[in-house]
């Protein structure tokens, strides 16, 4: 099957053959959109720009939201498996973090894939934002 594209707020998309993700870039982030065809594709990337907004901005707020939410050792404190078990800053952790993909279906939250500059031995960090752009959860990942 040839490969279908459709022109988006977020800019073009590519399906490579059916049933598979329409895959764009959004800056140096990559976003693949879960859909069927090319009309729910352009709704979907409309809600994932709503929600997103000014991708620097938008990844700075999730990457702060990401700092308390791995912060059991108390505010401003972030375990990670660098050289053993160390704490960080927050805000360390934060401007270390970068996101780069966003993945989203036609039901459900968003979620967003963070590069971990190797705090966590190089797994990634899965976070899921509402519509509002809220985290919802979050996890290390593989």
């Amino acid at each position: 099957m040839a490969t279908l594209s459709v022109s988006t707020v977020l800019g073009e998309f590519r399906r490579p053959g059916e049933g598979a993700v329409f895959e764009g870039q959004l800056g140096d982030v990559a976003v693949g959109l879960d859909v069927d065809d090319e009309h729910a594709a352009a709704a979907l990337a409309q809600r994932v720009s709503t929600t997103v907004g000014e991708l620097a901005g938008f990844a700075r707020r999730v990457a702060v939201e990401l700092a308390d939410a791995f912060a059991p050792e108390g505010p401003d404190e972030v375990e990670v498996w660098e050289h053993g078990e160390t704490v960080i800053s927050a805000a360390e952790f934060a401007r270390r973090l970068r996101l780069d993909r966003i993945a989203a279906a036609s039901e459900g939250d968003i979620e967003l894939s963070f590069d971990d500059d190797g705090m966590f031995g190089g797994h990634s960090i899965r976070a899921w934002v509402d519509a509002a752009g809220t985290v919802t959860d979050a996890q290390i990942a593989g």
